[in-house]
């Protein structure tokens, strides 16, 4: 709701219909997967705490992490129009999510025109944070890469403090970037040394801010 709320000052009917979509939040464990690819596209989730991943899994095993959702978003909003789902969604810690029929976004949708356009600007979103994550892998050396990464997500964290919660292990942040996860150590290792940036116990620390962002050329007027 509060994610809404940024966007627009919410009518109590606007209000009454976001609600209906968190009737039924359920609890699902680290690790666990809350949607496979492949299934039937007939279901959203709304993520009310924790941190999820919408995933690739290629023929030969490897993985690609096409989105980390954190708490207030809506996933499953690219699989609109499929008859299919595209990606899996996993939870990367506990997470507390609400599942929903893709129907009641029909009648938000009907009802709203406002909330219509609220749920097109974070599809809108969701691309443009892809779009940049298509520019680090395809254009960006590994320590830029790994730099922009670590700045997008303390700028959605809105973390104003240097320090940060990042409960993503290596894997998942070598899957995000496209490279191995023996390269995150090295270049977290290089970040450290160059005393820019200190990750460890599911924590960030930014040294040195304007260094990191003179690296990754970081500029976030995409996730505005």
């Amino acid at each position: 709701m509060a994610q809404f709320r940024r966007h627009a000052d919410l009518s109590d009917q606007e209000v009454e219909l976001l609600t209906a979509l968190e009737k039924d939040v359920r609890d699902f464990p680290a690790g666990s997967v809350l949607s496979e690819a492949g299934m039937e596209a007939g279901s959203f989730f709304s993520l009310h705490s924790g941190w999820a991943c919408a995933t690739r899994l290629l023929s030969d095993g490897q993985r690609q992490v096409l989105d980390i959702f954190l708490a207030g978003q809506v996933m499953g909003l690219r699989d609109i129009g499929f008859s299919h789902t595209q990606t899996e969604l996993t939870a990367l810690t506990e997470v507390r999510a609400c599942p929903f029929p893709a129907k009641y976004l029909d009648e938000i949708f009907e009802r709203s025109p406002r909330l219509a356009r609220i749920f097109f600007l974070k599809l809108v979103r969701e691309n443009a944070l892809l779009t940049e994550r298509i520019i680090n892998i395809g254009r960006r050396p590994a320590a830029q890469r790994l730099a922009h990464f670590l700045l997008e997500m303390k700028v959605r964290l809105h973390a104003a403090d240097p320090e940060f919660e990042l409960p993503l292990n290596q894997n998942v942040i070598a899957d995000a970037l496209g490279i191995s996860t023996v390269h995150v150590s090295r270049t977290l290792s290089q970040l450290k040394e160059e005393g820019l940036v200190r990750v460890g116990q599911n924590r960030v620390t930014i040294d040195d801010l304007d260094g990191l962002v003179a690296l990754s050329g970081f500029d976030p007027a995409y996730l505005e």
